[in-house]
């Protein structure tokens, strides 16, 4: 064991570029072989304990500061790059592999075919448990843990706690000082929820906005276990996905609820767009029905691309397990004072005389 430099059973082997600070820590054992085409620039305090392989034949690994790899870990060709924050913990035998096989020819022997070359990206104060593999193409977001022995095959969101073959999130541990726990009170979600803050609920969102919670892609709740949520509200969300989709993101929703929990929608209500478009035109040019059927492309996640009305999107939440479908009123809800989709009138803001243009339906797990 040593506290600092180059151990004199370490092999350090390079033949491109290699970028070690002077606080870099190689134990016994431990091996960094660079081909010429390959590079690696280490953060200050890194420490490789005994028998930790790196190998870039191609491709680049950079890592942050304070960054430790346990005994006999091994990486292995991150030919599109490994990138690893700062702070990461990375246990013992775990495993970094930056390429795939290919296997699309059944007639060319695999080790013959072209190799997947994806990045694989940690972010800060990451921590991996010992023995877990981590595949290319995998981003794993700050703050995560992941299990013992996981096989990471996809994406984990920051701050999730994940194991298992593959790997999935179990639970989430914090974001912006919120914790999703069902064992402290209820759990209030609110998806795809923009601009808009509802106090006393969980914000997700694509977006970074400031209030969002956790952001993340809210057809994939991962980091949030089966049956722990008792409402999600998710105001003109849904028809972002497309015809083939939607089914599976309304049964990810289901998933988190709780029995009894209950799903709270709102979606361009098509069939008053239609009846309004039939007295109207679209005398209102590009303000009104287009928006509520096209939407607005402001930006990538501002595009519709299904439509529902009161008959259909109800046959669709029933044949999904959903119970009780019924309408609700945005004034008898806790969030009457958030002015958001389901409040959508035309004329623009009359609420008194205007036409509601929002399908509002909840349905319980």
């Amino acid at each position: 064991m040593i506290h600092h430099g180059i151990h004199k059973h370490a092999t350090l082997d390079s033949q491109g570029i290699c970028e070690l600070p002077d606080t870099t820590v190689m134990e016994a054992g431990s091996i960094i072989s660079i081909g010429a085409h390959g590079r690696i620039r280490l953060g200050e305090r890194n420490i490789l304990y005994p028998h930790v392989s790196i190998r870039i034949d191609q491709g680049w690994m950079t890592t942050g500061d304070d960054v430790s790899f346990g005994s006999g870990c091994h990486i292995y060709e991150p030919r599109a790059g490994l990138e690893i924050g700062h702070h990461c913990l990375i246990a013992g035998g775990v495993t970094v592999c930056g390429v795939k096989h290919g296997q699309t020819h059944t007639d060319v022997p695999m080790r013959q075919q072209p190799p997947d070359c994806l990045p694989i990206r940690l972010g800060d104060d990451v921590w991996i448990g010992m023995g877990v593999i981590i595949q290319a193409g995998v981003s794993i977001g700050s703050g995560a843990i992941i299990g013992a022995g996981s096989v990471v095959t996809r994406d984990i969101p920051a701050y999730a706690v994940a194991w298992g073959s593959p790997c999935r999130v179990q639970r989430l541990r914090t974001t912006g000082g919120v914790q999703i726990n069902p064992d402290t009170g209820p759990v209030y979600l609110h998806l795809g929820c923009g601009s808009r803050f509802i106090p006393g609920f969980v914000h997700v969102d694509a977006q970074p906005h400031p209030h969002v919670d956790l952001v993340a892609d809210v057809a994939r709740l991962d980091m949030i276990a089966d049956a722990t949520v008792d409402l999600i509200y998710a105001s003109h969300v849904l028809e972002h996905f497309g015809r083939w989709q939607f089914r599976a993101v309304l049964s990810e929703w289901r998933r988190v609820l709780k029995p009894g929990g209950v799903l709270r929608l709102a979606v361009p209500d098509f069939a008053a767009c239609a009846k309004l478009y039939y007295e109207k035109g679209l005398a209102d040019g590009l303000n009104g029905l287009i928006g509520l059927i096209c939407g607005g492309q402001r930006d990538s996640h501002d595009f519709h691309q299904m439509v529902f009305d009161e008959p259909f999107l109800t046959h669709e939440l029933t044949g999904l397990g959903f119970k009780r479908v019924r309408r609700w009123d945005w004034r008898d809800t806790g969030h009457a004072e958030v002015d958001d989709y389901s409040q959508s009138y035309l004329p623009h803001l009359d609420k008194v005389r205007g036409t509601l243009m929002s399908l509002n339906l909840e349905a319980t797990r």
